[in-house]
């Protein structure tokens, strides 16, 4: 089970604290270490668009990731800072280089 999201944020003003919000998300997330769960953050050309990849084996994962304290954190900072809520897209892992 996985998700593709995509952010989008109001300005490009907020680039960079964007980028610093997902690199503490995924600080607290490992700090947190939820047994299962992988999240990947990608910046795109345009700086008001970003996109992350969750991947998690079942809903008890996905569940503790969105009752994380990493994952309120983030949201309580960049909530403001975002055109939309975040899209998300249901999407299953065919083939990975990624060990």
């Amino acid at each position: 089970m996985s998700l593709l999201v995509r952010y989008t944020l109001k300005t490009a003003d907020d680039h960079a604290a964007q980028t610093g919000a997902m690199q503490a998300l995924v600080a607290g997330l490992n700090s947190e270490n939820i047994a299962g769960l992988n999240y990947s953050c990608f910046a795109t050309d345009e700086p008001t668009q970003f996109i992350g990849i969750l991947e998690f084996p079942d809903d008890g994962v996905k569940q503790a990731f969105l009752d994380s304290t990493a994952f309120a954190a983030y949201r309580e900072i960049v909530g403001p800072t975002f055109a939309n809520p975040p899209q998300t897209t249901p999407i299953t892992a065919i083939a990975s280089t990624r060990g």
